[in-house]
């Protein structure tokens, strides 16, 4: 049962991170595209999880790609508003240093962007981690009679609030053993974690 949640949300991080990642990168660079794209993403940011639950449960049934998709859709907002504020500001310095000693686009990238928006991802994968979890779980509960959140619906359709509370543990548990594997995964060479 573990397993399923777990898949569910690595799907929908991945995916929402890679849309997050993507849509940061075009607003940062490119202002006009800021200003059409960030209207969009405050709609995701501020419609209700449980509202996108009944539009997937509509297009995508009782299976268990709901609770994919509301990661999904809470995860890119986060991942892009940061990437576009950690692009936004990078020290104008460090640019015309780098044009300044020829610096290919990909040395660029590598010396003066990535290390100056880490931080900004590292903040908003965290957030990101934490509420996917949650959301991962509560539209289980929703959608879906398998994963941990199947569990915690059978659990409340028996009347057990202590397999409730036990399942809720396991949740604090996974996103800090989650948070763990992470920061190793993407600790960088130099002081900077993700």
């Amino acid at each position: 049962m573990i397993g399923i949640t777990v898949i569910r949300l690595t799907i929908g991080l991945t995916a929402g991170i890679g849309v997050g990642l993507i849509l940061g990168i075009i607003m940062g660079y490119n202002s006009h595209m800021k200003g059409i794209l960030s209207p969009i993403i405050g709609l995701f940011q501020t419609i209700p999880p449980v509202s996108w639950v009944v539009l997937a449960l509509v297009w995508f049934g009782f299976n268990g790609r709901p609770a994919i998709f509301i990661v999904i859709t809470s995860t890119f907002p986060i991942i892009a508003i940061n990437i576009c504020e950690g692009i936004s500001n990078i020290e104008k310095n460090l640019l015309q240093m780098a044009q300044l000693y020829r610096f290919s686009q990909k040395k660029r990238f590598m010396h003066v962007v990535l290390p100056s928006i880490m931080p900004y991802f590292h903040s908003a994968f965290q957030v990101a981690l934490g509420s996917g979890w949650k959301i991962a779980v509560m539209g289980e509960v929703l959608t879906t009679s398998d994963g941990i959140g199947g569990m915690i619906k059978l659990a409340r359709l028996n009347i057990e609030p202590e397999n409730i509370i036990a399942w809720s543990i396991v949740i604090v548990m996974l996103f800090y053993l989650s948070d763990f594997f992470c920061r190793k995964l993407f600790l960088n060479k130099g002081n900077l974690e993700c």
